[in-house]
């Protein structure tokens, strides 16, 4: 059974029309654009951070397989659930599975088929979009990685990708992350997202991804998805890569639909 959309029409606009209109709103056009093994995305309302989505998409050659790892918002179990469920609709159309991938990531001992913690989930949903303006033709393998899961779970998660791209003759694929960055309340709520946020943008731009879950622990950085954030990365590096490249910040604070007393920080970032 295909994923029905769970947030079209609250996140993103929810018309094949209206949606491709706001998405050419953002679109980035770069002399060139890159490769990357790995990115970093947000994933809340487009009117929020869709110019921080359309800077990290624009910028490289999405291709034309992409591994998604997002962080779970309602289900605690399992650890590291695969969708196979099949395709995943948008307004933009049917974003479909690439099989062969995913049968090689469920065949992982850290991974478990489970279609439930996916089907609220907005985190890999809002993504999509994005990947489909840049590659028509992508494939993907989601991941929702819930609080079932640890540290060292996302090292080892991040080790074992790039032999399944290997075996699947997908080397070249890009592994995304879905992840806002700091979510604080109350007054001083921006302050602590713009001291706290570069700590963890740091982090990242060294491609040290235990030390990213270690500073946000440290530090009560509220990134909501560290833990895909680190297995991407460590993918990253057991792919060959040695930085994280920040293209674009923002918080909420900077749209007008944003809120003073709640505020969430959005990076942008690349991975090579």
């Amino acid at each position: 059974m295909a994923r029905q959309p769970a947030v079209a029409g609250q996140f993103y606009p929810g018309t094949p029309e209206e949606l491709r209109s706001m998405l050419d709103e953002f679109a980035y056009e770069p002399d060139e654009r890159q490769t990357a093994l790995g990115a970093l995305s947000p994933h809340a309302g487009y009117v929020f951070c869709g110019h921080v989505m359309g800077k990290v998409f624009g910028s490289i050659e999405v291709p034309e397989t992409v591994v998604l790892l997002t962080p779970s918002h309602h289900a605690r179990r399992p650890g590291v659930a695969l969708w196979t469920g099949g395709p995943w609709k948008t307004p933009l159309g049917d974003v479909p599975l690439h099989d062969g991938l995913c049968s090689a990531l469920q065949d992982l001992p850290l991974v478990t088929a489970s279609d439930q913690a996916h089907t609220r989930e907005h985190s890999g949903e809002v993504v999509l979009p994005f990947l489909q303006y840049y590659q028509p033709d992508v494939k993907v393998a989601v991941l929702c990685i819930t609080p079932g899961a640890g540290v060292d779970d996302m090292l080892q998660l991040g080790q074992s990708i790039p032999d399944v791209l290997s075996d699947t003759g997908e080397e070249d694929a890009l592994v995304v992350a879905s992840s806002d960055m700091s979510h604080e309340r109350a007054p001083g709520a921006l302050d602590t997202v713009k001291e706290n946020d570069p700590k963890a943008i740091e982090k990242m731009e060294q491609l040290d991804p235990k030390g990213l879950f270690d500073v946000c622990q440290t530090e009560q950085i509220t990134m909501c998805g560290v833990m895909p954030a680190t297995a991407m990365m460590e993918s990253v590096r057991a792919r060959g890569g040695s930085k994280g490249t920040l293209l674009e910040r923002a918080t909420s604070a900077d749209s007008p639909y944003g809120s003073g007393s709640y505020v969430v920080g959005y990076a942008g970032m690349i991975f090579n």
